[in-house]
């Protein structure tokens, strides 16, 4: 990877680098571009992007005219667009990338980005240049519909303060996957002891809603060797005995800690706050999640941050061996009828400009990764030893190997995810069915899937 020169890294808001037009496409100045972007989780994430748009309008000369909104909404506003053709003209949702630009890319409604993403690609990791290809059914090959530009993998924070009331220490918790998660079933039993009645050890999302049961789901399957249930050449292999034993095993540790009382009995309904929220109760111990959105939520309270609470790395595999995250990489995009596809284009120019990325994600508090190793190994902000959560998180899904979702091989699984197929196995298995026959049931539905994308092998 080439290096990124520290000072640039080190800018500040009032110091977002400079505008070259060296490399970009002569742009008028005036224009006006309509942005549709998702709403941040604290207002912080909303002020580093007002942020970042008033600088862009500074250095280029045009505007934007913005609207944020959260998640399902504007989910929904992007697909009645795209489905309509009455689009803006650059469009962002955290869950875009496995609910939107797959299938879009499929169909061919997004503007083809690889212009924009060659500015950088030296820069990005493997796993975000990989994330931002999507193969179009239309033009039969694949190329970059999406620009990348932060991510995320599976996040373990982990309450400190109640470990030690259950009488054990945080040098206590195992290593390996199972002796991890099996850990805070003591600690539960102790902590029970000492009336707190209503705290569960573990915080797994076992509702078929939203991100987080698709991701805990997704990630322990990778732990128990069904990383291979799609290949990069976009072709399905639940056919693979590996791969089906690992989905049964998933399937079966997360529900028999459920149906054991180890779980929240209102984890079965939970949206994706849902843990967050019961995590700052102390209602669980340690609960999985997508970002570090529940540590950074109590950052103010610096006890809670540094001293009560930690993100503990995801655990190896049973057998001791490094368990690769799964990176979601977020993307930009643009609608193909975009009417300033030009000036959005010149934005994510500016976006994706190393320094710019940085100071932007830095003054969002760090929820966010980047996807520049360069940067986290440039500026001592992103790797700080003293922070307990930020560090943990940069060096799993950014030093460390990760792995691509399944969704960027193959839109199909973009529809898995979206159908819940595997968290609504997993409630079969509480309602009383044996977990092979849930995976059996899952695995039927998801080859009736994947019949609808076919995809011919690629080189």
């Amino acid at each position: 990877m080439h290096g990124v020169v520290r000072r640039d890294l080190l800018k500040t808001a009032a110091g977002l680098a400079a505008y070259s037009a060296l490399g970009r496409p002569a742009l008028a100045r005036g224009q006006t571009i309509t942005v549709w972007w998702n709403q941040g989780f604290y207002p912080a994430e909303d002020q580093a992007f007002h942020n970042l748009i008033a600088a862009w309008e500074k250095a280029s000369g045009n505007t934007v005219n913005l609207t944020l909104l959260p998640g399902q909404a504007l989910n929904e506003k992007i697909i009645s667009a795209l489905t309509s053709g009455d689009v803006p003209d650059l469009m962002y949702a955290d869950n875009a990338p496995a609910q939107i630009v797959p299938q879009n890319a499929w169909h061919d409604r997004l503007v083809d980005v690889t212009d924009i993403v060659d500015t950088q690609k030296q820069a990005l990791s493997d796993t975000a240049v990989q994330s931002a290809q999507f193969y179009n059914a239309e033009q039969k090959k694949r190329a970059f519909y999406g620009v990348p530009f932060k991510g995320a993998s599976l996040n373990l924070p982990v309450w400190k303060s109640l470990i030690e009331k259950a009488g054990y220490k945080v040098s206590d918790m195992p290593q390996t996957w199972d002796a991890f998660f099996d850990f805070f079933e003591p600690v539960q039993k102790k902590l029970r002891e000492k009336r707190m009645r209503h705290t569960c050890g573990l915080g797994y999302t076992l509702s078929t809603t939203g991100d987080d049961p698709n991701n805990t789901f997704n990630q322990f399957m990778v732990a128990y060797g069904g990383g291979g249930i799609v290949t990069p050449d976009g072709q399905l292999h639940v056919r693979d005995p590996k791969v089906r034993q690992a989905v049964i095993t998933t399937l079966t540790r997360l529900t028999d800690a459920f149906k054991q009382g180890y779980v929240p009995p209102s984890a079965l309904n939970w949206g994706d706050p849902d843990n967050n929220n019961a995590f700052h109760a102390k209602e669980v111990v340690m609960t999985p999640n997508d970002t570090i959105s529940i540590s950074v939520a109590v950052m103010q309270d610096k006890d809670v941050y540094y001293n009560e609470t930690m993100s503990a790395p995801l655990p190896r595999d049973n057998a001791g061996k490094h368990v690769p995250a799964l990176l979601g990489v977020e993307l930009a995009f643009i609608p193909k009828q975009a009417k300033n596809a030009d000036a959005a284009k010149d934005f994510l120019r500016f976006l994706i400009q190393p320094a710019n990325l940085n100071t932007y994600l830095k003054e969002a508090k760090g929820r966010w990764l980047p996807v520049m190793p360069s940067i986290v190994h440039s500026d001592p902000y992103w790797l700080d030893p003293k922070d307990p959560h930020r560090s943990v998180a940069v060096k799993q899904g950014v030093v460390d190997p990760t792995l691509t979702w399944f969704y960027v091989h193959n839109p199909a699984y973009a529809q898995v995810d979206a159908e819940h197929v595997f968290p609504v196995a997993a409630a079969d298995i509480i309602n009383g069915m044996a977990p092979d026959k849930a995976t059996d049931k899952a695995f039927a539905r998801v080859e009736e899937i994947f019949s609808k994308y076919p995809i011919g092998h690629q080189a």
